[in-house]
């Protein structure tokens, strides 16, 4: 329950500099009075705009300034409830709003609006329209809850019934579900990207893989061509071996056999000089009888015996280089033979060493291909390792998108039960058909408290249904303006008792603003105090009328407004 003690103002309306205060709490009935545009009403403006930031009648906030004075308008109101004590300071010129517990101020908030929304939703529990529901009645501005919409009715009776948290909860409920569609649209989005890197990175693996493979492969490949090379080269070099084995080279007899060939061209020249020189010497011996130096005549018997011996020298001659040069062909066969058998060594020693050097070069590029295959596979294991690693945090991500999204489809669909719940046609529907029964009864017996013998039903629509003792029915409009108020003031009470049993709008103020000056008569008077009197003591009413005189004797407080020197002020 509220409990508002003390409210007061300064330099608002028509009000001075000085500040005018009300004690809320002390007289149960409180009758304001004073003759029209004294400041009757001001208590009503002054209480809205301290709570909710607007008047209760139709003026705009500039206009609260009072014109004489032009500034330092302020109102302050303390109150209790859930066992702390607030006072909210509202001023204009300059611009203020606090609210303080137990003494202490409430941070404000970056933006004044959330201030707002936390004295109204956390510590009054209810808006401007349950206030001016229950708590202030104005015969002015006040607007009766049979002439609100059914829309603007249901919110009012969800606030004093204290469902309108079930409002609040659909509105949360409302930003939640579009947030959770929009996660799960973009956890979708991440989910079909994460799978599209899983895929491409396995692409990626196998085609790395294969891709090494591939090379690895044909480095094999070569490196088999290589080794058949080398076994083929090897078996060429036992080839030649094997030749140079079978090949027959004895140096020392080339080198006689040389010597001899040298000594034989020795001899072979030699006979051929002496051949010469014999051939010359038969020539002569049958060419001449007598020395052509000396003249004498050569003995014919001397000339035969030397012809004969020249030219049996000769033969042996002839015949000794004959034997020579036959020997001289043979050892230069032998010799050639033996140099033929060299060069054939020199020439397959040449090829040997031609192949060793490829066999080096072949040797150098196997090697060379096992390390490229040892760098491949390497490479092959750093891939698969960093690959791996990232695989693994791909497919750990897209496992918690997956959990993440059914999670979030879980919420989904209990937020969309919990939404079909918080519709009007859900639980509050529910909670408002339970309580219909006793808001008619109650209606019913402040109508008749009031000598107004009509069946008031309100259904789940807040559409009314009133049958009069004839079972005749009507709607609200039918009526007499005070058959009007008697039935306002029946659903007001109503409100009170139900919003007081609910302890959401439950307040010890009432506030009535020339209730008494309009529609009823003298028996609507009487029949209405006899309802006030029937409110709990705990209930603080002010009624505030500009006819006091038929009044005065009703109440326990009267408080007289009038103006001195242009300015409002209790006398």
């Amino acid at each position: 329950m509220i409990t508002f003690k003390e409210i007061k103002w300064k330099n608002f309306l028509s009000t001075g500099k000085n500040f005018t205060s009300i004690d809320l709490a002390k007289n149960r009935s409180n009758l304001i009075v004073g003759s029209n545009g004294k400041g009757k009403s001001t208590l009503l403006d002054a209480i809205t705009f301290v709570l909710f930031n607007k008047p209760f009648r139709k003026i705009n906030l500039p206009q609260l300034v009072n014109t004489i004075n032009g500034a330092d308008c302020v109102v302050e109101l303390t109150f209790t409830t859930n066992n702390n004590d607030y006072k909210i300071v509202r001023g204009i010129k300059p611009k203020v709003f606090e609210i303080y517990e137990n003494n202490s101020m409430l941070q404000q908030s970056a933006a004044v609006k959330d201030y707002q929304e936390y004295l109204e939703n956390h510590i009054l529990k209810m808006n401007y329209k349950a206030f001016t529901q229950i708590v202030v009645i104005g015969n002015a501005t006040y607007m009766p809850f049979m002439k609100l919409s059914p829309a603007d009715r249901r919110t009012i009776v969800e606030s004093f019934l204290d469902i309108d948290i079930f409002t609040k909860m659909n509105g949360l409920l409302k930003t939640k579900i579009i947030e959770i569609k929009e996660k799960i649209n973009d956890t979708n989005y991440k989910f079909e990207l994460s799978k599209e890197k899983i895929t491409m990175l396995q692409n990626i693996l196998c085609n790395t893989e294969d891709n090494i493979e591939g090379k690895i492969e044909v480095n094999n490949n070569l490196i088999q061509q290589k080794e058949k090379e080398l076994h083929d080269k090897n078996r060429k070099i036992t080839k030649l071996n094997s030749e140079i084995s079978s090949i027959m080279f004895n140096q020392e007899e080339a080198i006689k056999l040389s010597s001899k060939l040298n000594k034989l061209s020795t001899y072979i020249n030699t006979f051929n000089t002496k051949q010469k020189a014999l051939n010359k010497d038969i020539t002569f011996l049958e060419s001449n009888d007598s020395c052509p130096t000396c003249t004498q005549l050569i003995d014919v018997e001397f000339k035969s015996t030397k012809l004969l011996e020249k030219k049996d020298n000769l033969s042996k001659l002839l015949e000794a280089t004959s034997n020579a040069n036959n020997e001289l062909i043979a050892v230069q066969s032998k010799l050639n033979e033996l140099l033929s058998n060299d060069e054939q060594i020199k020439n397959r020693k040449a090829a040997i060493e031609k192949i060793e050097i490829e066999l080096n070069f072949i040797d150098r590029e196997i090697k060379k291909i096992q390390e490229d295959n040892t760098t491949l596979l390497a490479e092959k294991k750093q891939n698969l390792d960093k690959n791996k690693a990232e695989y693994e945090v791909l497919l750990k991500e897209n496992i918690e998108l997956s959990q993440f999204r059914d999670n979030l489809i879980n919420d989904q669909h209990i937020n969309s039960i919990a939404s079909i719940l918080l519709k009007d046609d859900g639980i509050k529907t529910k909670i408002i058909k339970y309580y219909l029964p006793t808001m008619n009864k109650l209606i019913n017996k402040y109508l008749h408290s009031l000598d107004f013998y009509v069946n008031y039903n309100l259904n789940e629509n807040f559409e009314e249904v009133i049958v009069n003792p004839a079972k005749e029915s009507f709607t609200y409009n039918s009526f007499s303006e005070g058959e009007k108020l008697r039935i306002d003031l029946a659903i007001l009470f109503a409100w009170r008792e139900i919003a007081k049993a609910k302890n959401s709008a439950n307040t010890n103020l009432l506030i009535m603003d020339e209730i008494f000056d309009s529609s009823l008569d003298g028996a609507g008077v009487d029949d209405f105090m006899k309802i006030l009197e029937t409110i709990v003591d705990d209930t603080n009413i002010f009624v505030i009328s500009h006819k006091g005189d038929i009044l005065f004797d009703k109440f326990s407080n009267i408080i007289r407004v009038d103006k001195v020197n242009g300015f409002s002020r209790i006398v």
